[in-house]
């Protein structure tokens, strides 16, 4: 999704989801949706945990690895299926359900929310430049 994004939590269902993943798994899981996109009919995300932890600067590729794993175990990510190359950057598929967390766009969010709700407007940032996107330092 480009742009902004609102990310809903509703508790308490989503209380029972961050004590089981933590706030990191939290933060892996916003900036994963934050990137989302619907594709079918689902929400898919293409990501590594390079990226996930480049992005979010507090932790390390490993950490952000084991995060997504752990969100792959309890199903909120599936791995999608199909030809992809050997290292090629792997393709998410999202569920929501059961997690008390929603995404959507600020203009389908409704102005008067419930009180049992936390709702965060996000701002995706932009990707951080890689090595091959730098400007030449000699020109």
């Amino acid at each position: 999704m480009a742009g902004d994004v609102v990310i809903e939590h509703r508790y308490p269902e989503a209380g029972a989801f961050v004590r089981e993943h933590g706030p990191d798994g939290v933060a892996v899981l916003e900036d994963l949706l934050c990137r989302a996109g619907v594709v079918g009919g689902a929400l898919v995300v293409q990501a590594s945990s390079r990226e996930v932890a480049s992005r979010l600067g507090f932790m390390s590729k490993d950490s952000a690895n084991r995060r997504i794993r752990q969100l792959q175990r309890a199903g909120v990510l599936r791995l999608a299926t199909g030809a992809a190359p050997s290292f090629a950057v792997p393709t998410y598929i999202v569920h929501l359900a059961g997690t008390g967390i929603a995404v959507s766009r600020p203009a389908a969010h409704r102005a008067g929310t419930h009180r049992t709700r936390s709702t965060s407007t996000r701002s995706c940032p932009p990707e951080p430049p890689t090595l091959l996107a730098l400007p030449d330092a000699q020109g």
